[in-house]
């Protein structure tokens, strides 16, 4: 009776099938966010923007293209940001579209426009981050370590050449934290955040197994 009561115990402690395996049951995708859902002030509802300068309103704003919601920012920076929890070993690629409405020419001046995603945070709870960037000098495949508060960035895009046209981007968030970060994240996610000092648009932000 005793070894039945210590398996059982067992079992619980240290289950079969750990938490971080998929079950059958579960979606091939997860939709993180859609844009499709506005506050009363045209915003998407759980962002909070970083600042409140300059206006949030003035910089972002829920918008269609038929039936196909969208974000819209003006290229004012600030910061927003929406904490979204899902597992990154279990859907480590992370799809999104954006489209830049104009790319400066300008070898002077960088403007960009930045996906910030935080797969975890560290011991004080500060997020651990990768920035990927569609940028008007920096080449693609730039890969920047960040530092104890400073995001690591990755340049996905560069320059005019895609401009006004929507692109989709599918990346593997995992593999880039574990390489950038020099460690593997956590179970869950923390959030995604954007900013950007060029006129552009973003859309469809869906975790993939």
């Amino acid at each position: 009776m005793q070894k039945i009561i210590l398996f059982i115990l067992l079992m619980l402690t240290f289950p079969l099938f750990p938490s971080s395996v998929l079950s059958e049951e579960s979606p091939a995708s997860i939709i993180l966010e859609d844009f499709s859902a506005p506050d009363e002030r045209g915003l998407p509802k759980g962002w909070i923007a970083q600042k409140e300068t300059p206006d949030p309103t003035q910089v972002y704003q829920i918008r269609k293209e038929g039936d196909h919601s969208y974000l819209a920012a003006s290229g004012r920076p600030n910061r927003f940001f929406k904490k979204m929890k899902w597992n990154p070993h279990q859907y480590p690629l992370l799809s999104w579209k954006w489209r830049m409405k104009t790319v400066p020419v300008d070898s002077q001046k960088e403007k960009r426009a930045a996906i910030y995603v935080s797969l975890d945070r560290d011991f004080f709870g500060i997020p651990k981050i990768t920035k990927y960037l569609w940028s008007s000098l920096a080449p693609v495949g730039e890969e920047v370590s960040g530092g104890f508060t400073s995001a690591s960035t990755l340049v996905l895009r560069s320059g005019p050449a895609e401009a006004g046209e929507w692109v989709t981007e599918t990346i593997n968030v995992l593999d880039h934290f574990k390489r950038l970060h020099g460690e593997p994240p956590g179970e869950e996610a923390y959030g995604i955040g954007i900013m950007t000092s060029i006129e552009a648009d973003f859309a469809d932000f869906v975790a993939h197994r």
